[in-house]
């Protein structure tokens, strides 16, 4: 193979499989920034966030060889730090008996939203109430496409599901959020 031209993730892949280490190395160079700024979603600092990176990083390398290229490796690895993040609230809410208030929802997550929901606390507590009595899924879905902004399509892609799942489940959780807060 020439060295002129960089591998893609799919020739790394196999390389690592085949027992190339370097290859894995090449992969964690290429994609660390993007995966940590998702951790960092999950998180309020970039320690943690890198724990969450390195977490779902040691998950792809044992278990690599369940990439199934249905799609991009990077979405691939973007599940998986998700993954590690949704396990580190989790041990964090098990730890600390984290809440889900915990979850700040602030105009920097996503520049759409123009007030801070903390200046309004009685509001606050109503749409977190509120949103504890959605399931997971329909938590995720509203949390991701509409207080992070991440694209249905990316959302989808990233639970396995189609994009009209999420949709789905983005339409419910929000029919829910207005009958609990009206």
């Amino acid at each position: 193979m020439s060295r002129s031209r960089e591998r893609s993730d799919q020739e790394l892949v196999d390389a690592f499989i085949e027992g190339d280490n370097k290859a894995f190395s090449a992969i964690v160079e290429r994609h660390r920034h993007r995966l940590s700024t998702v951790a960092r979603r999950y998180t309020r600092n970039d320690d943690d966030a890198q724990d969450v990176v390195q977490e779902a990083l040691l998950r792809a390398s044992s278990s690599i060889h369940t990439y199934r290229r249905e799609s991009a490796f990077s979405t691939w690895l973007h599940r998986l730090v998700m993954n590690s993040g949704y396990d580190y609230l989790n041990h964090k809410a098990n730890k600390e008996n984290l809440s889900f208030e915990d979850l700040e929802i602030s105009p920097d997550a996503n520049p759409i939203l123009g007030h801070n929901p903390s200046n309004y606390m009685a509001t606050k507590v109503t749409v977190l109430d509120a949103l504890r009595k959605l399931r997971a899924d329909q938590r995720a879905a509203i949390y991701l496409t509409d207080v992070i902004g991440y694209p249905l399509r990316d959302v989808a892609e990233a639970h396995g599901v189609q994009p009209g799942t999420i949709k789905s489940r983005r339409a419910r959780a929000r029919k829910k959020l207005r009958e609990a807060i009206y």
